[in-house]
Order: structure tokens, then C-alpha cells, then sequence
């Protein structure tokens, strides 16, 4: 059905320009003449080689790279139909609508019918190269979507048993830190497991997880050292991708802090301007008690980083003998 509007299209165009561009004076009465003869040339002369190219020839041999019978049964349409479109248009002409006395030209038709393939087989591959590549761009949106709510699920879960066992030990204790804790990891909860499901949150979103995930775990480590976050964004509804800090935090803690026994600690820092948002952290570790597991965390965050920021991005990694240290830009 697209196809014969495209083609009815076509002849209501091309008899207007025939019917304006012609040297007689004509009346609009005229017209439908004009649109009669140019659509019987177009739907009996142009019409057959191009569908007979476009959806026998091209799919059964130019795109299965047959390209030899593809040619050979070319060079037999070319032949064949020169000869039709050669005859075939005066013919019309003459004896249809009583216009002129033209001659019927092969050499004419042969040309026609190589230009119209031409044209045809380049803007038919064209549109299947475009499609492919939609298909195969939709197929990688969707590869993309899989992979990060892949990764997005493989945040440690470690720190939500380890609470609760502190919190476990705090109700044995009848401390009065019980309910702030609980009500810390309530709100932590409801965070990862309702609002990480968009594709993008608030910063402030993010900075009050990491607020509550550094007081929990001061809950465990009150005397082991000192953690600072130093919180100085002003425009709070810039939107990140979820769970993307808490990734170095966790690794801090994870491959610092928890393996020292005094003088741990971590500095955190979050600061933005007008084009990007800066998240800076260093810890110190002891190299003898450090993990040599690595776990996936840094490598999660990295390919998260790849493909949710590309080029929109800048990581530094720096680790000397005692301490390592992370700086992160994400372009707004």
C-alpha cells in the first residue's frame, strides 16, 4: 500500500511538471490526461523492473553475494526490458493519448532500464543498511540496559548483613544508638531498592546514602579511626546515575579501613560547578594486611563509568606504598 501511494505520488509530480513545463496552452482540463499517461508509463514501463530487482534479484542474490547471477540476470533484464520500455513508451504515447509520432529507441530503453536499476538497487541498499544499523543499535541499547542493571546488581551486600549484626548486638546491649541505626538502614534500604531502579537520581539523593552508610559504619569502626566527608555541592538536583560513589567509598572501607587497627582513615569530598561534578576520596591501607582479592567493585564502577558517561568522564586512580587515593569527574 506504501509503495502505490509512493508511485501515485511520483505521477501526480511528474504529469505537473510535463503539464507546466510544456510549450502549449493547456487547460487545467488537460491535467488528468497528463496524469493518466505519465502513471501508465510509470505502473506498466518503470514499476516491474524495480520491484523485480528489489524484492527477487537483491534478496536472493546481491545480498546472499551471489554476485555473478545477480550480474548475468541483470544483463538479461537490461536486455529484455531496453527492449519493452524502448517500444513500449511511443506505443503508449501513440496509441493511448494520440501524443506525437515517436519512434520506438532501444538504445533509449536500454538506458532507462539501467539507470532505473541503478538508482534503485543503491537507494534500496541504502535503506536495508539503515535499517540494519537501527536493529543492531536497538540490540545494543538493549545489551547496554542488560549489563547495567547487571552490574547495578552487583553491589556488595555485605555492609546490609554486617549492620544487621551490629544492630543485632546493639539490641542485646539495650543501646539507645538502636533506633537511629535502624531507621539509617531502613532509609538505605528504600533508596537502593526503589529509587536506584531510574537510570538517574539526584545528587542529594546519593550524598544522603553516603552520609547514613558513613555513620553505620562509624557505629562499627567508632574506635578504629577517622572518617571525614566533606560536602560542599550547591545545586542538589543535578542528576547522576545511581550507586556510582558508593563504589569507592565501600572499596575504602573494604581494602582500608576495615584491615587497620588504629590511625585509619578516610577523607571524602564532594564539590560541583556550573559543568561537572567533582567526588574526591583517599585512604590510607597497611600493604601486609591489605586483600589480595580485589573483588569487583573498582571494576564494576569503571565499566558502569564506561558505559553510562562515555567521553563525559574523568578517573584517576593514584595507590602509593600507604594510600590510595580516587578522583572522579562527571561532566553535567
Amino acid at each position: 500500500m506504501i509503495h502505490l501511494i509512493i508511485l501515485l505520488g511520483i505521477a501526480i509530480v511528474l504529469s505537473m511538471i510535463v503539464f507546466f513545463s510544456s510549450k502549449e496552452n493547456l487547460s487545467l482540463n488537460a491535467l488528468p490526461e497528463f496524469f493518466l499517461q505519465t502513471s501508465s508509463s510509470i505502473f506498466l514501463l518503470l514499476a516491474p523492473p524495480i520491484y523485480f530487482n528489489i524484492y527477487w534479484l537483491i534478496p536472493n542474490f546481491l545480498v546472499k553475494k551471489k554476485y555473478l547471477i545477480y550480474g548475468i540476470i541483470v544483463i538479461i533484464l537490461v536486455a529484455i526490458w531496453g527492449y519493452v520500455l524502448g517500444v513500449g513508451e511511443p506505443w503508449i504515447d501513440r496509441n493511448w493519448f494520440n501524443k506525437g509520432d515517436e519512434k520506438p529507441n532501444y538504445g533509449v530503453g536500454v538506458i532507462g532500464t539501467v539507470l532505473l536499476l541503478i538508482v534503485t538497487t543503491l537507494l534500496h541498499i541504502a535503506y536495508r543498511w539503515f535499517v540494519q544499523l537501527s536493529t543492531i543499535k536497538q540490540i545494543e541499547n538493549d545489551q547496554l540496559h542488560l549489563e547495567l542493571s547487571s552490574l547495578k546488581n552487583q553491589i556488595n551486600p555485605h555492609f546490609f548483613f554486617n549492620t544487621l549484626n551490629n544492630l543485632y548486638a546493639l539490641s542485646l546491649e539495650k543501646s539507645d544508638q538502636t533506633p537511629s541505626v535502624i531507621l539509617k538502614l531502613s532509609e538505605m534500604m528504600r533508596y537502593t531498592i526503589y529509587d536506584c531502579k531510574e537510570q538517574e537520581v539526584s545528587v542529594a539523593g546519593e550524598v544522603t546514602y553516603i552520609e547514613n552508610f558513613i555513620a553505620l559504619q562509624k557505629v562499627r569502626h567508632h574506635k578504629r579511626g577517622v572518617i571525614t566527608l566533606k560536602n560542599e555541592i550547591n545545586n542538589t538536583d543535578v542528576k547522576i546515575a545511581p550507586m556510582i560513589l558508593i563504589v569507592f567509598i565501600e572499596n575504602a572501607f573494604k581494602h582500608g579501613f576495615d584491615l587497620l587497627d588504629k590511625k585509619a582513615f578516610i577523607n571524602i569530598s564532594l564539590k560541583d560547578d556550573d559543568n561537572a561534578l567533582y567526588f574526591n576520596i583517599e585512604n590510607n591501607f597497611n600493604t601486609l594486611t591489605e586483600e589480595r582479592e580485589k573483588g569487583i567493585g573498582l571494576e564494576n564502577v569503571k565499566r558502569r563509568l564506561a558505559l553510562i558517561y562515555p567521553n563525559t568522564h574523568e578517573l584517576k586512580i593514584v595507590k602509593n606504598e600507604t594510600l590510595f587515593r580516587v578522583d572522579l569527574k562527571l561532566y553535567l
